[in-house]
Formats: C-alpha cells, sequence, structure tokens
C-alpha cells in the first residue's frame, strides 16, 4: 500500500511525482499552498519510506501503471496536472505516454530523461566522478554505513545534504526525511529505481518521444550560473569544468522539448536542483498557465 496524502478541499486535479528518494515531507509545504485552490495528491512510491514494497521491478513503466492503480481509488478529476521532479519527472512522463486521456497537461522541474546516460557515455570514469552526475553508489554507501550500525552518523552528515540545504523543515519532518535514509528497504529501493532509469533495455520500452501524445508540457531547468557556482564549490572543479557539466546537463533535459510540439521552457532564475523549494512560485505559476489551457 502506498503512502499519500491530500491537500486541499477539491477533488484530486493535481499529482506530484517526487524525485529519487524522496518523501511527502518535502512537499508539503508547496502541497498545502497548491491546495488552497487545487486538490493535490503527494505520494511515495512503493518501498520508499512508510510505503509498502512492490513485487514488480522499478522500471518507470511499473511506477506509472502503480500511480494509476493508486488514482483509481482517489477520487479525481477527468483531467489531471502531473508535476515530476529529477527522476520523478521521468515517472511523470511515461505516465502521461500511457494514459493520456486524463492528463491534461505535465510540468517537468530538472528532470531525469532518457539520455541521462550520455553522461556515462561522454565523460572519462574519472570526469564522471567528479561532475557528481552518477548517483549509483551513493545508496549503496548509505546502506553500508547502516548496516555498521553507523545510523547517527548517516543523519547527522545527511542532514547538512539536500533537502536541508535549500530548506527548513520541522522537527517532525526533518526526522521522518532522515529516518527514510537509514531505512534499508528504502535505500535498496531507490538503488533500484535509480539503476532501471538507467537501463538502456527499459528505457526502449518506454513510451518514445515519436508516439508521445501531444500534450501540454512545461518543461522548468535550474540556473546554469547558480549549477555552476555549486559543481565548483562541492564538487571543487574548475570552472571550464563545470561550465562543461552544466551545458550537457541542462541538453540532455532539453530532449523534452521534443516530446510535444505544446512544449515550452522555462528557466529559474536563482535555483539549482530543488526548485519547488527555492522558487515554489514558479511551480505555481506553471499549474496556473496549464489550468487556463
Amino acid at each position: 500500500m502506498n503512502n499519500y496524502k491530500t491537500f486541499g478541499s477539491k477533488t484530486i486535479d493535481i499529482v506530484i511525482e517526487m524525485g529519487l528518494g524522496a518523501c511527502i515531507a518535502e512537499w508539503e509545504s508547496l502541497a498545502r499552498e497548491l491546495g488552497k485552490d487545487h486538490g493535490v495528491l503527494v505520494y511515495e512510491r512503493a518501498g520508499i519510506n512508510h510505503s509498502d514494497k512492490s513485487d514488480k521491478e522499478r522500471t518507470p513503466t511499473n511506477i506509472a501503471e502503480e500511480l494509476m492503480n493508486l488514482l483509481d481509488g482517489i477520487p479525481h478529476d477527468e483531467k489531471i496536472v502531473i508535476i515530476g521532479h529529477s527522476q520523478g519527472g521521468l515517472y511523470a512522463c511515461e505516465f502521461c505516454g500511457i494514459y493520456p486521456e486524463i492528463v491534461k497537461g505535465l510540468i517537468l522541474l530538472d528532470p531525469l530523461s532518457v539520455e541521462d546516460n550520455r553522461f556515462k557515455k561522454e565523460l572519462t570514469a574519472k570526469e564522471l566522478k567528479k561532475s557528481g552526475a552518477d548517483k549509483s553508489n551513493n545508496f549503496i554507501l548509505l546502506e553500508t554505513l547502516v548496516k555498521l550500525g553507523l545510523k547517527g552518523l548517516v543523519k547527522k552528515v545527511m542532514s547538512q545534504a539536500p533537502p536541508f540545504y535549500y530548506a527548513s523543515f520541522s522537527e517532525e519532518k526533518k526526522e521522518d526525511i532522515l529516518n527514510s535514509l537509514v531505512n534499508l528497504t528504502h535505500l535498496h529501493t531507490c538503488r533500484d529505481e535509480y539503476r532501471l532509469a538507467h537501463d538502456e533495455e527499459v528505457l526502449r520500452n518506454m513510451v518514445s518521444k515519436d508516439d508521445y501524445p501531444d500534450i501540454p508540457c512545461i518543461l522548468v531547468t535550474h540556473s546554469s550560473e547558480e549549477a555552476i557556482k555549486e559543481n565548483m564549490e562541492f564538487g571543487r572543479n574548475s570552472r571550464p569544468f563545470a561550465v562543461r557539466i552544466e551545458q550537457l546537463w541542462q541538453e540532455i533535459m532539453k530532449v523534452y522539448l521534443g516530446y510535444s510540439g505544446r512544449a515550452i521552457w522555462i528557466r529559474a532564475k536563482k535555483s539549482t536542483h530543488y526548485i519547488h523549494l527555492t522558487e515554489p512560485e514558479i511551480v505555481i505559476e506553471c499549474v496556473n498557465n496549464i489550468m487556463q489551457i
């Protein structure tokens, strides 16, 4: 069973597909704001935080189908807006491709795309490690530390990392997010999700760009200058290298502009990856724009 929350008094007309390993607590503030005028569903995918595991592989297609199964049991409008952040963008895109008849529009915030493997293909192993683009070992490291009984260390370190670096949460919400990061089922699920989101065969079985429905789509990508600064600061990289990584990242995300003839691109002015935390007004504006179509 999926753990989920709804916000607002209306039937659901907005669904939020969160990023890799994200918990409801990360999105609750924005969901409440959107809930003033809409019905909002935020849910944790199978195996994530408080949701039960699924016996299905963590492929984008299976995840999209599981979201549809969840929606079948929740009152919702005939047409809904899907917001997908980061890896959740890949899942939101697949959902819209499979179920276009119930989609009013798609909002993608710094989304993972089917071309994310370009990082591995176009960078050397050393460059890939320096870039910070490869998340494959992150959850293995966390699993190892938890198994060694170092949950306290994990929580201490991760409390200084995203999303905490970008926003303040109540103690209850902070603890909920940190507890997920010492939950072995959660960590293992994240690892599986990431692996299958980069599996070439799995990606080929998704709805292709050529077969994609012509639905309204707003792509929001981060500020390049802010991302370059962050890469230089935390990755300790040179500016030319950070610029190169940033250019590739933007190219990879812009593949979504070719999915629909009704796709538009917006650049965040002061955000890096966590646009919904640092510039939530952009998300609200995107929702309003699609609702008026």
